[in-house]
């Protein structure tokens, strides 16, 4: 009865652990009309939208939904598109664009003002990841970067980095013709709590970004850190890396059973280990969160894991 009604404390935690803070509309499922040509996906916005409402007049088009998702019905596509002779960069964000004729001078920001152009985020991720194709022009670079703030916030930081929090990009270099998993871990400056997320999404090099480059995004997620969600005994040590589960039972006496559930409570894993030592578990479970329980007849201890 103790081990059951541990677990069912545990899969509470569970849940409250993984309703932890999300992207908005990190899918690309849903587009609204923004007043442009081309609708935007919601809670994102482009240089179409941007801060200047005459230079967003000329601004082109770099970006559009595309059929072409690794799950759902849609993802985004980014494009760099040549206009009056300067390199407009595909560029999304889920602030608001700050853009200008000199490429140099453009950014994204936050806008406290307006909950249109911004996110409000109070958690602390591990690592952005999510699936990209990508086909450059010339050398050309695309990028994610998210950076979590509070107050103002810009990127490039342009004057607002006291207010950073923590940072992650990836940048991709290469044509890659199938959906491909990348992933940033987040990079914390130091431990205030955020307010706001703030994310850049483009498929040029910023100032020097090439005409014709396309990338396309989908199913962004922010991963927590592994940790343990309950502990009735330190006696088991374990922790989780690389897909592999390490455990030390050398301070238990008595035979300890380990078991494995996934998300929807279904038992997907269990062994009874009675040799009292390191341990190694090498799973092979979809990508996705697992509850771990140990149980002996001392002691119980559950953790989450994340396998990749």
């Amino acid at each position: 009865m103790k081990k059951y009604l541990s677990l069912f404390i545990c899969f509470s935690c569970f849940c409250f652990y993984s309703a932890q803070d999300q992207i908005d509309n990190a899918g690309f499922e849903n587009w609204e009309n923004a007043g442009t040509s081309v609708d935007e996906p919601t809670d994102w916005s482009s240089i179409k939208t941007s801060d200047d409402p005459t230079l967003a007049g000329f601004a082109p088009v770099v970006w559009g939904q595309s059929t072409d998702a690794h799950s759902g019905s849609y993802s985004l596509e980014m494009t760099n598109v040549s206009v009056f002779g300067v390199v407009a960069n595909g560029i999304v964000t889920n602030g608001r664009v700050h853009a200008d004729f000199d490429p140099n001078l453009g950014y994204v920001f936050t806008d406290q003002s307006d909950n249109t152009w911004n996110q409000s985020f109070s958690d602390k991720p591990d690592s952005l990841v999510g699936w990209y194709k990508y086909s450059p022009n010339g050398g050309d670079k695309a990028k994610v970067e998210a950076v979590l703030h509070t107050s103002n916030g810009q990127i490039p930081e342009n004057g607002t980095l006291s207010n950073w929090v923590a940072g992650a990009r990836a940048d991709f270099t290469t044509g890659v013709s199938s959906w491909t998993r990348f992933s940033a871990p987040f990079n914390y400056y130091n431990n205030s709590t955020p307010e706001y997320i703030l994310l850049v999404l483009t498929s040029g090099d910023s100032t020097v970004a090439v005409d014709g480059s396309q990338l396309l995004l989908d199913d962004l997620e922010l991963i927590y850190s592994p940790s343990s969600i309950n502990d009735f005994n330190s006696s088991i040590k374990s922790w989780f890396s690389d897909n592999v589960l390490y455990a030390d039972f050398s301070l238990i006496q008595d035979p300890v059973f380990v078991e494995v559930y996934d998300l929807t409570g279904k038992n997907v894993f269990n062994q009874r280990i009675s040799n009292f030592s390191r341990q190694e578990f090498h799973f092979d479970f979809p990508s996705g969160m697992y509850l771990v329980s140990f149980s002996s007849e001392s002691t119980t201890k559950t953790m989450k894991i994340i396998m990749q």
